[in-house]
């Protein structure tokens, strides 16, 4: 029996680092889909990599992008805008069960002349043979603050 939990602790501390690399590798490769799609400028291929019961929480919407119709207005839209050089580096990803999981992560871009950052939370199903974003929500960090600069006054003692 002792020997039985024995195999039994080491097979879990094998495979459990093994089944979290696989969801960081799901998720980064749907990334890259995402991001290849994006680069494109191709709404329908974007808007083909969520489910059809996706929600959609993107910053500065008032209310959810819910379902492949709206999804793909949305896309369409997003697709105009000036964004470059986006990256979308998955930082952590976690299997929620076999057939989901759940990915953090950054995002950075060029936007008319301007570096723009932010971070993403996204949750991942197995939808027949492919993976897709079942809802998807990011955000955009402030710019950083001014410096003072050298010689500058300031009216505050």
């Amino acid at each position: 029996m002792k020997k039985a939990l024995c195999v039994l602790a080491l097979t879990l501390a094998v495979v459990a680092p093994a089944f979290a690399d696989d969801a960081k590798t799901i998720a980064q490769r749907l990334d890259d889909k995402w991001l290849e799609a994006f680069n494109k400028k191709d709404a329908a291929a974007l808007t083909a990599l969520y489910t059809a019961d996706a929600v959609l929480l993107p910053q500065g919407t008032d209310q959810p992008i819910i379902g492949t119709e709206n999804i793909r207005k949305f896309m369409d839209q997003m697709t105009k805008e000036k964004l470059e050089n986006m990256v979308l580096p998955v930082a952590q990803a976690n299997m929620i069960d076999p057939k989901s999981l759940y990915q953090v992560g950054t995002w950075a871009a060029d936007a008319g002349g301007q570096h723009v950052t932010g971070t993403y939370l996204s949750v991942v199903v197995q939808d027949g043979a492919n993976w897709k974003y079942r809802a998807d929500t990011w955000n955009m960090m402030p710019p950083p603050a001014a410096s003072a600069t050298v010689g500058s006054t300031s009216t505050n003692k």
